[in-house]
């Protein structure tokens, strides 16, 4: 089993994305999620959700494992489909910059009246 500390540490791993398997879904976290979605991967933000991990916002979305592994075939990233993972090669690192105004934005409309307030809270 992969521990949160471990999926948040493996999705912020320079030069790979990952997601992670949850019975038929797949879970994507913070810096993957980012990758994912800044290269077009389908999604509302309303499925985006925000959890607290030890005073740490933590941004989660899940996809099925179908929709992502064609997103990644259509888009040719080399991808690896562990038991309890999916992992693919980033062709260009996450720029740093762009990833927090990303994470600061989707807490701010997380916790705007637009989508009912804040499920942090």
């Amino acid at each position: 089993m992969v521990t949160m500390v471990s999926k948040l540490a493996l999705s912020s791993e320079p030069g790979w994305g990952v997601a992670f398997r949850n019975g038929a879904s797949i879970e994507a976290y913070q810096q993957s999620l980012f990758w994912l979605l800044s290269k077009g991967m389908p999604c509302d933000m309303r499925d985006i959700t925000l959890s607290d991990f030890l005073g740490s916002i933590v941004v989660v979305c899940q996809f099925s494992l179908q929709k992502l592994v064609e997103f990644l075939d259509f888009n040719e990233i080399p991808y690896f489909l562990e038991d309890d993972r999916v992992r693919w090669l980033l062709p260009s690192n996450i720029s740093n910059i762009y990833y927090i105004q990303w994470k600061k934005h989707t807490i701010e409309l997380n916790n705007s009246e637009l989508y009912g307030g804040s499920i942090l809270n």
